[in-house]
């Protein structure tokens, strides 16, 4: 498992996107049979937001089974370690030969929080102002609770889902094809 280190935000880096694609890349051939989709979601999927510099990767899992079977793969070919199991979900956690953090939610097709994470990038696309207000709670966030990842979580949670009620308000708001987070 990655090192524990201090929460930084940093302003996007357009290289975020394409270092998603290259992960995507290297991870469709072992989740293909179990996935319907990997998408991109995170901070680091909306242009123009700040950012804890570590890129997340989700998996849509069909089986369950079959992808629990896989992680041993994406461990042994891809330096995956598993993280934590927040609910009906896996994270598994890596860092590449140049520093870069990646992560990968292993989340199963029969529960909402997929949806839930691609609604949220949507909107945060879609709404400029949304994405300054959720960017100040995160930079607040990051300066009041520098080496406590719960607590900086905690501190963004009520901006978060005060988004998150304005995107499921939204009918403007759908969530994409499997496009690969693009």
């Amino acid at each position: 498992m990655m090192d524990e280190t201090p929460i930084e935000i940093v302003d996007h880096d357009p290289e975020w996107r394409d270092r998603f694609q290259a992960e995507r890349k290297r991870t469709a051939p072992i989740l293909e049979d179990c996935t319907t989709r990997i998408d991109h979601i995170g901070s680091t999927s909306v242009p123009g937001l700040a950012a804890k510099p570590i890129i997340d990767c989700m998996a849509v899992v069909s089986d369950a089974e079959e992808t629990l079977g896989n992680i041993d793969h994406l461990a042994t070919w891809f330096g995956y370690e598993i993280s934590h199991v927040p609910g009906d979900w896996l994270l598994l956690q890596r860092e590449d030969e140049d520093g870069q953090a990646y992560n990968l939610h292993l989340i199963p097709e029969s529960i909402e929080e997929w949806r839930r994470n691609l609604r949220f990038r949507e909107y945060l696309r879609t709404y400029p102002e949304a994405r300054e207000r959720y960017e100040s709670v995160k930079r607040e966030a990051a300066a009041a609770h520098p080496e406590n990842i719960d607590s900086y979580n905690s501190a963004k949670s009520d901006c978060l889902q005060s988004i998150l009620e304005d995107a499921r308000a939204d009918d403007s708001i759908t969530i994409p094809k499997n496009d690969g987070g693009t």
